[in-house]
């Protein structure tokens, strides 16, 4: 279980700063733009 939350970790902070990077955004739940998506909401 602590290796699955890590590796989630890991990988929502890499989206994370890549969108930060290129000062772009995408598209939450609500159509809103948002720079800190969950990885959950990626799948």
């Amino acid at each position: 279980m602590g290796l699955c939350l890590l590796v989630y970790t890991l990988a929502q902070r890499q989206i994370r700063a890549a969108l930060r990077e290129s000062k772009s955004t995408i598209k939450n739940q609500l159509g809103k733009p948002t720079d800190r998506p969950t990885l959950r909401w990626i799948f």
